[in-house]
């Protein structure tokens, strides 16, 4: 399937169920370096504080040390915007979903221009990422 980008994501489609589209978007991610630092089960928290029942949403963490390093070294403030959100859903038209913040419209709305080239490496690497996980 081919990538969609949107004005501050990433997104790709996949046939899998929510189940098997999270554990190949952990596997793709950790083939690229990234580890899950959190994992939010959207899904279980609306339903435990609101008693809503939504389609299966989870929202992990993804974050690749050696650029986290190089971004808080560039501008210490970037950690308010770390780490990189990558949604799992449950795609209203059967599937699954990936979403990504777009590491460079992250970045960009810090104004530091030495972020540009870190935030370009990280949505390369994150963009493979969701194109292997749904190409499973």
């Amino acid at each position: 399937m081919r990538m969609e980008h949107d004005r501050y994501v990433l997104r790709q489609r996949t046939s899998d169920d929510p189940g098997t589209a999270d554990a190949r978007i952990r596997d793709a991610l950790a083939a690229e370096g990234f580890g899950v630092l959190t994992e939010i089960d959207v899904t279980a928290t609306l339903k435990t504080k609101l008693d809503v029942e939504v389609p299966p949403y989870t929202i992990l963490g993804a974050c690749k040390p050696a650029y986290a390093h190089e971004a808080i070294g560039i501008d210490p403030a970037i950690g308010g915007l770390l780490p990189c959100n990558v949604v799992v859903r449950a795609h209203p038209d059967g599937g699954s979903e990936f979403i990504a913040i777009d590491p460079g419209a992250m970045m960009g709305l810090t104004g530091v221009a030495e972020l540009d080239e870190v935030a370009a490496a990280v949505r390369g690497e994150l963009s493979r990422a969701l194109e292997a996980a749904a190409s499973q």
